[in-house]
């Protein structure tokens, strides 16, 4: 029998927590043997050991956790879905170019995707050209929330408010000459933006 080793607790206690990390999900005994190269036999040996001393929870099939896995948040796996215009809408399409992941505790419960911001409409919303818009995917909006709007066949980022009964979108932007308000006449709500990243400068 081999003689157990530090470096194999921390290699298998490693790859539990980092393909927890990409996956949202505890890997099998056949997973870490796949992803550290350690015989099954071996792996069994180390989890039980690891189990006994309390630095994993294993009910000797797939629940393999650790404390820091314990901790994380659950997140969301989501499509970015190309541009969205903060300016003039653009033509809606819808091409992948790319998938994240965003943390539960961030953006909450729901389906979602992500979108570019392109133009400047909503930059005193703190939104700017290149930032990743993640957006709750729903046919509702209450009056004030940013919302991803399809009108005249156009896609647009724009704040929604209600006045007098009519509903506006309306730019964050003190130019209002240059992006004044628009009255949708037949307006679809694609989905309600709930956060958005962008890069310190």
């Amino acid at each position: 029998m081999a003689k157990k080793t530090p470096a194999r607790y921390t290699m298998i206690y490693d790859y539990v927590n980092q393909y927890y990390a990409e996956n949202s999900r505890y890997p099998s005994v056949r997973d870490i043997v796949a992803g550290t190269g350690i015989p099954v036999s071996t792996v069994h040996r180390y989890l039980n050991d690891m189990k006994e001393s309390g630095e994993i929870e294993y009910n000797g099939r797939r629940s393999i956790s650790t404390a820091q896995t314990e901790m994380e948040s659950p997140s969301k796996y989501m499509k970015v879905l190309g541009y969205v215009a903060c300016g003039e809408g653009q033509e809606e399409e819808e091409t992948v170019i790319e998938y994240i992941r965003m943390p539960e505790s961030i953006v909450g419960t729901g389906n979602f995707f992500a979108l570019i911001a392109k133009g400047e409409s909503m930059i005193d919303a703190g939104i700017y050209p290149g930032d990743y818009v993640i957006v709750r995917q729903q046919k509702g909006a209450d009056s004030g929330d940013y919302v991803v709007a399809l009108y005249e066949g156009k896609n647009n980022l724009k704040q929604l408010v209600k006045e007098n009964g009519q509903y506006i979108l309306r730019s964050c932007n003190e130019d209002k000459e240059a992006y004044p308000d628009i009255y949708p006449e037949d307006l679809q709500i694609q989905g309600v933006a709930v956060c958005v990243t962008h890069k310190l400068q």
